[in-house]
């Protein structure tokens, strides 16, 4: 009989919708026919009746998760049997086996699926509803920190674009950029940059959310295999709402770390300055006041709900500038504090209207905008006032939903959408300048010159049938998408004027420094094609089909089919294959595993180089002192060098770097030619640009034990192929190395260049091509208790290990040398995320009066971290040369940091006066004020032989007392927010 219960368990699925499936038989164990069987929403009073058919099967597809439901089935002859409080899992069904007994007595029950119950499908991740997420202590109130209560995703801050404020995460292969996100079933995906979702969602528009790092439903797609899928809050009959504000003071926040940890175990020969007596917060203070309301009301009884939800948050983060800057760039009354100022307004709304018995109709508006006056902490520490730029970014999204249930075995869904990112990325430079940089001992950064100003839209069109048919449950769907990209610029900004950047060896304050002290000058010079427009098909088909083999096993098949019009792969066939099965008809164990192919979008962002960044865009030449192009002056009149190309001879022009796409080799050797150069001297050039390819396979169980003791764990792993990375086609060869202090000149490196770097000619030729592979296995185990209405427990731990030659994202780590040959194996080394161990406690406790504590405490392993000589060795232009120790050079991420552990608590207490409640809760981060060291800022090893005693600091200190870190490479301190929440 449990056949006929796991013959539907994805029938009628959609990632924002749930089923439930009635089993009716009778104390024999044969199905009982036309038995009446109904499902009540208990909040908006949706009501569905059917009969069951000869199988003793009633199934009732697409309902809300909002609610709980009864179920009722009554047969003439048997006792009516009712059962309540179901609740469901979005993208997961619920199956009751009721089995009816003659007269009075009580009916026998077993459910599967629900979100009480274990997990049964292949897909693998956490469910967090909106009661868990209300208990749970996050800082700032950000949807995107959830996945980090699940141990099988790490933190992504450190690989960029922290201007955007959201929580970067990423599982498996380590990348930030391949996570779908979808709500209410629409994919939310923005296209130009995929940093994260195209609008935010406030936290108290969320019914539930699933954090998948093993999206195996073939309605998935654009994935390497994890996805976000939430579900927001429906109006419902009764008119309910919250008005919350938080307020994290400045008085209540840790002003300084302790130094233990500022040199790493793995750096033996690291010294912690004697002068240094503490290390300063990123951000201290960090004021926060953010005011959120929601409102849910029945418009028409039982038929049309609103619901909407909205935030405003105003922070103010104070950094800190170092006194090692030169003193006509700090302020003038001595004040060292620099205020960044945060401003975001959030709205979520939506309507759903039954327009008949069996169809409804919902409408969605999202609305986001925020902007930034120092993003990414651009200033603070050595990096002076004049580097300040704001940031900003905005969009707008409308989607609606029309959902048919003709039958008991029929499901449509139509969804129609337009996403409107206008800016998507925006950079204005407070004050125009040329740029001045230094790494090593004494860094730097002064002045700034990098703006952007781009947009991103997309309007899709999607359907999804579901059908069910004797032992096959079969879903049919497909997209299309349009998407529209442009404007000027590029992520995080393109520079107008020059930047000269200094010798890592120097170590002369910047006003004593001359032109012999630089290394290279950088310059761009405009061609004229400055700005782009670039338009993309997104196409996708899929079948999914639940099929009884046993019955105890079910076995999922699904195919996908996916076309990128910026890629030119056209045979992205995406199987999936995955089973469930209890032994033994078990209820309480359940083995789960499938194995699935995903394809990955190219990034709009990074394809659109070719379009601006070509022989008649955009470029830039670097030259080093007594090139061609090096200026006579570091300051004054002489800058910026003026190359009109419309008014000189091609010899009066300095050669450039440039950018180039793949598979247009004819159209590139007519290019070439018309400016005296040789195409086809270029190696290794790619025919063809395609979307990368991530496989992974997963096993795991999950079993109760007792009353709500659940205990489980997953198997993953994961290889990724074809990734995206820029290469230098006319990279100088390779210089190999076999002792300390071997170095070769620009001059000799752009010699061995296949097209010689003349005036008026190229230097670099950039080209995005499938050259990467990312590698991922981990191990994720849970234990949690959910038996009591007071009390909730889990531990979730994660043992991985993942290993890259390029980093999925295109950013992180630069290899060692450029030439196309020496960028395969062995650039092989962990991810720049690999964290071996990981582990997330929730607890929490109600107590008498209406008291409840709980803790969220986070502990994870040091992450990896690269060294370079500091020297440009090979001649490149760039200082990403490892140092040679024993006779070889050094793998890529040869040395980590130290662990993070941060716990969290809260307390909150509630006031209830009728249908209203007053809550009062107090949230604690960070508590041991642990300095949560994630990335190292003096990674320059030397290259002398003997490692230099900064390296593997934090930070440059010098013989400052306290030291200040960048904000990617540290967490925050102690910090306490204060909550009021009124519910009514």
């Amino acid at each position: 009989m449990l056949a006929i219960v796991l013959a539907l368990l994805l029938y009628g699925q959609t990632p924002s919708r749930s089923t439930i499936v009635v089993v009716v038989t009778d104390q024999s164990g044969a199905a009982v026919a036309d038995a009446k069987v109904a499902v009540i929403n208990d909040q908006t009073g949706d009501t569905r009746e059917f009969g069951s058919g000869s199988d003793g099967i009633a199934s009732f597809p697409a309902l809300s998760v909002t609610g709980t439901y009864t179920v009722r089935v009554s047969k003439q002859g048997f006792r009516t049997e009712e059962h309540k409080n179901v609740v469901l899992r979005a993208g997961e069904p619920a199956t009751l086996r009721v089995k009816l007994l003659v007269g009075s007595e009580q009916a026998e029950v077993t459910v599967y699926g629900t979100a009480q119950g274990v997990k049964e499908n292949p897909q693998i991740g956490r469910r967090l509803d909106s009661p868990t997420i209300d208990e749970t202590p996050i800082l700032g109130r950000k949807v995107t920190t959830l996945p980090l209560f699940n141990s099988a995703f790490r933190q992504g801050k450190g690989t960029g674009d922290l201007f955007v404020n959201a929580t970067y995460f990423v599982t498996a292969g380590g990348s930030r950029r391949t996570t779908t996100y979808m709500l209410d079933g629409a994919s939310i995906d923005e296209g130009w940059g995929r940093q994260t979702a195209i609008t935010t969602v406030p936290l108290g528009a969320v019914q539930e959310v699933s954090i998948l790092s093993n999206s195996f439903s073939a309605e998935y797609g654009w994935t390497a295999g994890p996805a976000m899928n939430i579900v927001s809050k429906s109006g419902t009959n009764d008119a309910h709402g919250e008005a919350l504000y938080i307020n994290r003071p400045a008085g209540l926040q840790a002003k300084t770390f302790g130094t233990s940890g500022f040199c790493p175990p793995s750096a033996s020969t690291c010294v912690t300055p004697s002068t240094l007596s503490a290390v300063n917060p990123a951000d201290v203070p960090d004021v926060l006041n953010q005011v959120s309301g929601t409102i849910g009301l029945p418009l028409i009884k039982d038929r049309t709900f609103f619901f909407a939800s909205g935030d405003y948050t105003r922070q103010d983060r104070t950094t800190f500038l170092s006194t090692s800057l030169p003193a006509f760039l700090l302020p003038a009354d001595g004040n060292l504090a620099y205020v960044g100022n945060y401003r975001q307004g959030l709205l979520n709304a939506r309507a759903d209207h039954k327009l008949t018995p069996i169809q409804t109709l919902m409408v969605r508006v999202n609305f986001d905008r925020f902007y930034d006056t120092n993003p990414n902490d651009a200033v603070g520490g050595t990096s002076a006032p004049s580097v300040a730029r704001r940031y900003t970014r905005g969009a707008f999204a409308v989607n609606a939903t029309d959902t048919c249930v003709p039958g008991s075995n029929l499901l449509n869904e139509l969804r129609v959408g337009f996403n409107d990112g206008d800016p998507v990325t925006r950079w204005e430079a407070q004050n125009l300048s040329t740029t001045y940089t230094r790494a090593g001992s004494v860094p730097f950064t002064i002045g700034q010159s990098r703006t952007s100003e781009i947009h991103s839209r997309q309007a899709q069109l999607s359907d999804t049938v579901s059908w069910s048919a004797g032992q096959h449950n079969l879903r049919l769907g497909g997209s299309i998408a349009r998407h529209n990209s442009g404007g000027t610029g590029s992520e995080p900004g393109t520079a107008v004027l020059g930047t000269f950047t200094f010798l890592n060896t120097t170590t002369r304050p910047f006003d004593q420094l001359t032109l012999a002290d630089v290394q290279n000058y950088t310059q761009p010079i405009d061609f004229g094609i400055n700005s782009y427009e670039l338009n993309q098909w997104l196409t996708s088909v899929y079948a999914q089909d639940t099929y009884r083999m046993h019955p105890d096993l079910t076995l999922d098949l699904g195919l996908r089919y996916d076309v990128q019009s910026l890629s030119d792969a056209r045979n992205d066939f995406a199987p999936r294959v995955g089973f469930g099965w209890h032994p033994g008809g078990d209820s309480r164990l359940s083995i789960r595993g499938g194995y699935g192919i995903y394809y990955t979008q190219l990034i709009a962002n990074v394809v659109a180089g070719y379009l601006v960044n070509g022989l008649d865009g955009l470029t830039t030449y670097t030259a080093t002192p007594g090139q061609f192009g090096f200026p006579t002056c570091l300051t004054g009149s002489c800058l910026p060098l003026v190359f009109d190309p419309r008014a000189l001879a091609p010899s009066q022009l300095p050669a450039r770097d440039i950018t180039i796409r793949a598979g247009m080799a004819d159209f590139y050797r007519t290019r070439f030619a018309r400016n005296g150069l040789h195409f086809d001297l270029l190696p290794d050039y790619p025919n063809h640009l395609v979307n990368p390819k991530s496989q992974t396979a997963s096993i795991g169980f999950e079993r109760e034990f007792g009353k709500g003791l659940f205990v489980g764990g997953d198997y993953l792993k994961q290889h990724w192929t074809d990734l995206q990375r820029t290469v230098d086609l006319n990279a100088a060869s390779a210089f190999d190395r076999n002792a300390p202090g071997q170095v070769r000149t620009a001059a000799a490196a752009n010699a061995t260049r296949p097209i010689l770097p003349v005036n008026g000619g190229v230097r670099a030729v950039n080209v995005l091509t499938n050259l990467g592979v990312a590698d991922y296995d981990g191990v994720t185990t849970e234990i949690s208790y959910r038996g009591s209405s007071k009390m909730y427990a889990a531990l979730s731990y994660t043992l991985s290990k993942a290993t890259n030659t390029s980093e999925p994202d295109g950013n992180g780590i630069g290899p060692n040398q450029n030439a196309f040959s020496r960028l395969g194996e062995e650039e092989r080394g962990p991810s720049l995320l690999d964290q071996r161990h990981r582990a997330v406690i929730t607890f929490s406790y109600q107590l008498p009066l209406n008291i409840t504590a709980g803790t969220v405490t986070q502990l994870a392993s040091a992450r990896p971290f690269n060294a370079t000589t500091g020297v440009d060795n090979n001649g490149d232009g760039a200082n990403n040369d490892r140092p040679v120790v024993d006779g070889a050079v050094l793998g890529k991420s040869a040395f980590r940091g130290t662990g993070t552990q941060d716990v969290s608590v809260f307390l909150e207490g509630r006031i209830k006066a009728r249908a209203r409640s007053v809550l009062l809760r107090l949230e604690g981060f960070n508590l041991f004020n642990h300095a949560n060291m994630l990335g190292r800022a003096q990674t320059v090893y030397g290259d002398t032989g003997a490692p230099n005693p900064t390296f593997g600091q934090l930070v440059a200190a010098g013989t400052a007392a306290n030291a200040i870190p960048n904000l990617a490479n540290i967490d925050p301190p102690r910090t306490f927010q204060l909550q009021v929440r009124f519910t009514f």
